[in-house]
């Protein structure tokens, strides 16, 4: 019988809790506060709903509206807004075309002005990312990545 099994198989479990942990970490802290091209994913939300109509929710039971679904006159999802900073005012928007995700628009300073849009490719690429680093509400960096 080999002793050393159990040791090692101890090791190798520390080794993967540490390496979870680390990911988490960087998934929560690091890059939503580094990285440009993080883009957050909309809410589950139902493709269809009613014509014309809007959606509203509370997620977190405050009281205050702060998820609204947009819907086109087919019943087709357009748009989607959310307050993540719960700072009562919508923050990142998602726009909709022919059914896929078309664009992203991040309000990620917190002023009430969007100073971050990314554009998707087949609604899961990003094709094309802007920021606005000085306030001015129009875009001074731009990145454009390849479409193979």
């Amino acid at each position: 019988m080999n002793n050393k099994a159990p040791h090692a198989d101890g090791k190798l479990m520390r080794t993967h809790r540490l390496l979870a942990a680390a990911a988490v970490f960087a998934a929560v802290f690091v890059l939503p506060a580094s990285s440009d091209s993080f883009v957050p994913l909309p809410p589950p939300s139902s493709p269809q709903g009613p014509p014309n109509g809007v959606l509203e929710a509370d997620s977190t039971g405050s009281g205050t509206t702060d998820y609204r679904a947009y819907y086109d006159s087919r019943g087709h999802l357009v748009r989607e807004e959310m307050d993540y900073a719960h700072k009562g005012r919508m923050d990142t928007f998602w726009y909709y075309k022919n059914g896929l995700l078309d664009r992203v628009e991040i309000d990620t300073k917190g002023t009430g002005k969007v100073d971050l849009w990314v554009y998707l490719l087949e609604g899961k690429y990003i094709q094309r990312y802007e920021r606005d680093t000085t306030g001015s509400g129009k875009p001074d960096v731009v990145k454009v990545f390849g479409t193979n």
